[in-house]
């Protein structure tokens, strides 16, 4: 089963101070989650995606399938899965997961899937 077969949306949001530049914000975010449609207001940008493959291809190139497994299925509550990661880290194409208060605040994740659990499955698999 491939990510294709999964009916999913992904909701992105973060915060946006006046010392960050809208267009690198949405930039790094997009190193990430591509294929976003953004609405930009003052202080956050907020988007919408129903694609997943560059998530998934960051989290085997980086090795932490398995990490992001069990962190992800940990937050995940009914038919969603809400995380957070971090700003810097999208800006080098990098998954950093974030649990503490960041200083520029961290981006919001929210995917939605009747069957959250088996995305999850298919986001981290590893050849075993």
């Amino acid at each position: 089963m491939g990510l294709n077969d999964f009916d999913f949306k992904v909701k992105i949001s973060s915060p946006r101070y006046p010392t960050e530049n809208k267009e690198t914000l949405i930039f790094c975010i997009s190193n990430i989650f591509p294929k976003c449609s953004w609405e930009i207001k003052e202080d956050e940008v907020v988007g919408e995606t129903r694609y997943l493959t560059r998530f998934k291809m960051i989290l085997e190139d980086m090795r932490i399938r398995d990490t992001a497994r069990d962190y992800l299925q940990k937050r995940v509550i009914g038919n969603r899965c809400s995380f957070t990661l971090s700003k810097q880290a999208s800006c080098n194409e990098k998954i950093s997961f974030s649990e503490q208060e960041q200083p520029l605040g961290g981006i919001q994740v929210t995917i939605t899937c009747d069957d959250i659990i088996m995305l999850i499955e298919n986001l981290t698999e590893t050849d075993r």
